[in-house]
């Protein structure tokens, strides 16, 4: 039975692949579309660089509350209620951003959005756990975190160009229901994996059991402290990326969310692209694969630290942007696949919501401090430069803290 168990998993079921892509991409719609809508909003209240990062903090905020939390209800409940429950809340407080009379409202419903978002990561590696053997994990889990990647890209072609023409608001109004009518659509679709005895086995894992699983792990602790570096750039770079080039290289609103989108489809192309590179050209060593992504953040923020001196030509910013989005915001794959890795399938949902909260610590920590750096220098400058000196040594620091738990391991 075990074995063919085993077979039955090691088909690459592609429509299980599809709709799990579809649901991060949905969720990527609001998660890195609404900040494209930064220009309008930010004029519409009269805002600081400072409070329009906050929205992101509130976004994170509730996730971070709720990161663990998520992650077991991914495991108990299953990626499809899970994903249904997650898709749904987050249509309702998206909504409820039309009702919105102060920008203060708006950050309370962040945080109401938030609460959905937190569930979609961990219930998406759920999946990706119960359907796909570990030799295709890393692909697998690169592929489903890049639909948040994708809805970005396409939140950024889109929402721009209709708030111009509708107004933000009733742009907001279409997006919900975009999220509510695919909520439905995933609940009829898609099928748990193991609806016996894997469902039995989730039900006796107490929260309290599974989270002291997860502290003594001292190989997903370390994972969870490199979590922090990556979630500073990638909160960073989702936040304040449109905004730079509005107001350091004076882009229209819709020039600027064409070079967010170019950075989003670096992240497109990052997600599955570390996994395959991981997969198949580094052997499955993740530590190489964030050598390589951290130092190129750290060298490319450096970069953008003067770049506006120059008034460089557009093409060069959006091959930074790319660039950028490659590795600020496509490491998620290659990360998650090796926090799965280092538990049981049982815990995958839980260890991955863990590994969120010091991810979205970090997101929740670095845009305020990005956008209060620019708003006591003038312009970005020096904020890039931070992040750059941040992540260069805050590597060091955390691959130099793997390697011990590792040879401590052997």
């Amino acid at each position: 039975m075990q074995q063919k168990n085993r077979e039955k998993k090691d088909v690459f079921n592609w429509k299980v692949l599809t709709l799990l892509v579809m649901a991060t991409t949905i969720g990527g719609l609001y998660r890195n579309g609404i900040m494209t809508l930064f220009p309008f909003i930010q004029v519409e209240y009269s805002l600081s660089k400072t409070q329009i990062g906050l929205y992101s903090t509130f976004i994170y905020l509730s996730s971070v509350s709720m990161a663990v939390f998520s992650g077991w209800i991914a495991d108990s409940w299953g990626a499809k209620k899970a994903m249904f429950a997650g898709l749904s809340s987050m249509g309702i407080f998206i909504f409820l951003h039309s009702l919105s009379i102060s920008f203060n409202l708006m950050l309370i419903l962040a945080a109401g959005a938030g609460l959905g978002l937190s569930i979609l990561q961990p219930t998406g590696s759920k999946g990706a756990t119960d359907w796909f053997a570990k030799e295709n994990r890393a692909t697998v889990v690169g592929m489903v975190s890049l639909g948040i990647s994708l809805g970005g890209v396409i939140s950024a072609s889109i929402l721009p160009w209709s708030a111009s023409v509708l107004g933000w608001k009733k742009t907001i109004v279409i997006l919900s229901f975009v999220y509510l009518i695919f909520s439905f659509a995933f609940l009829f679709l898609y099928k748990d994996k193991n609806k016996g005895d894997g469902k039995k086995e989730q039900k006796n894992t107490s929260l309290i059991k599974s989270f002291s699983v997860l502290i003594t792990n001292k190989k997903l602790l370390a994972l969870c402290f490199l979590g922090i570096v990556f979630g500073v750039s990638s909160g960073v770079l989702v936040t304040h990326f449109t905004l730079y080039l509005f107001s350091d290289f004076g882009f229209s609103e819709i020039n600027a969310g064409f070079g967010f989108m170019i950075l989003q489809v670096g992240s497109v192309v990052g997600r599955p692209g570390w996994g395959i590179i991981n997969d198949r050209f580094l052997n499955s060593n993740e530590r190489s694969g964030f050598i390589i992504i951290g130092v190129l953040i750290s060298a490319i923020s450096l970069i953008f630290s003067f770049l506006s001196n120059f008034n460089p030509p557009f093409l060069i910013i959006l091959i930074l942007a790319f660039l950028l989005g490659m590795v600020g915001r496509g490491w998620n794959g290659l990360y998650f696949s090796a926090i799965s890795k280092h538990v049981k399938a049982k815990h995958t949902g839980i260890s991955v919501g863990f590994s969120l909260f010091f991810v979205r610590f970090g997101i929740v920590i670095g845009p305020p401090i990005f956008g209060l750096v620019a708003d006591k220098s003038g312009n970005y400058n020096y904020s890039w430069l931070l992040l750059s000196i941040y992540t260069f040594f805050a590597l060091i620091i955390s691959i130099l803290i793997l390697t011990k738990v590792n040879n401590s391991s052997k």
